[in-house]
């Protein structure tokens, strides 16, 4: 029965963001199947895992769309849109997240304020500094033409279209990334269903939520074996004898099986070339690079 369920809601998450890339690319003026629309998703799924911090996701589905014949600019666009309706579903899972794991935080936030002055607020002041240094940096890099014409013009076009984009286009996509996001939390707890003495379920949900999104944050590829050495800790639960299997099984729901579907996917209609192109992203240069 928790096979049965965790690939019933890995099925929802999938469908879901198929739909959500199918209404960011109708959005952005342009057309994608349900099958492209799966398959890109594929594609991405598989390079963010196999590179440091996700970093060949999007780069990988961009390149889904393009086989799906959807012009760069539109694929541009589509991205942005999907990102922008994402990134305030993520502020918000960060937020649960931690009013979960801190349950005291309006009490150390007084505590805080009251006991700690000149040496936080430098702190916040030089934070501040990085990014707006950051900022002007990649200013100065457009300008002196390090950035090639053409992607600064289709960025540009990318971030106007994004700006344009009504509402409900982005609550839609909010909503969608909300019922992927929790399908694949539940899956934890649907492999524990008829497991005696099972967790607590808020324990192995919230646990699940912080260890699926790690991989943003965390610089090796899929969490770089400290999502395994959490689980076995009992970050998301204790297991007992089955600690293992669990980690084995959740993993292999959550990771492995749509990776190697991804990979297969990728290499089967873009060729191994293209896939291992993807699969350097983010480890610095690639071997025989001229400098």
């Amino acid at each position: 029965m928790g096979h049965l369920l965790s690939l019933a809601l890995l099925a929802v998450d999938c469908v879901v963001r198929a739909w959500r890339i199918q209404l960011a690319v109708w959005t952005a003026g342009g057309r994608v199947s349900f099958r492209h629309a799966f398959r890109l998703n594929l594609y991405g799924e598989a390079a963010s895992q196999v590179t440091p911090n996700r970093l060949g996701g999007e780069p990988a589905r961009f390149l889904g769309l393009n086989e799906a014949r959807v012009r760069p600019v539109t694929g541009l666009v589509a991205i942005g849109v999907e990102v922008a309706a994402e990134w305030p579903v993520f502020l918000i899972v960060g937020a649960a997240l931690f009013a979960y794991y801190v349950p005291d935080w309006r009490d150390a936030a007084h505590t805080w304020l009251r006991r700690h002055r000149a040496g936080e607020l430098v702190t916040i002041e030089i934070i501040a500094l990085v990014v707006l240094l950051t900022i002007y940096l990649l200013q100065r890099l457009a300008l002196s033409g390090m950035i090639r014409h053409r992607v600064r013009r289709q960025w540009r076009v990318a971030w106007a279209h994004v700006r344009r984009a009504p509402w409900w286009v982005l609550g839609a996509g909010a909503l969608l990334t909300v019922v992927s996001v929790t399908a694949r939390a539940l899956i934890l707890p649907a492999l524990a269903w008829e497991m005696k003495g099972h967790p607590p379920f808020a324990q192995m949900f919230f646990g699940a939520l912080a260890l699926i999104h790690a991989p943003l944050v965390v610089p090796l590829p899929s969490g770089g074996g400290g999502l395994e050495v959490a689980f076995l800790n009992g970050f998301a639960g204790d297991f007992g004898s089955h600690q293992v299997t669990m980690l084995l099984l959740w993993r292999f729901y959550t990771a492995v099986l749509l990776t190697g579907l991804g990979v297969y996917a990728l290499v089967r209609e873009l060729g191994l070339p293209a896939a291992v192109q993807l699969f350097k992203i983010g480890w610095g240069k690639r071997t025989g690079e001229k400098t």
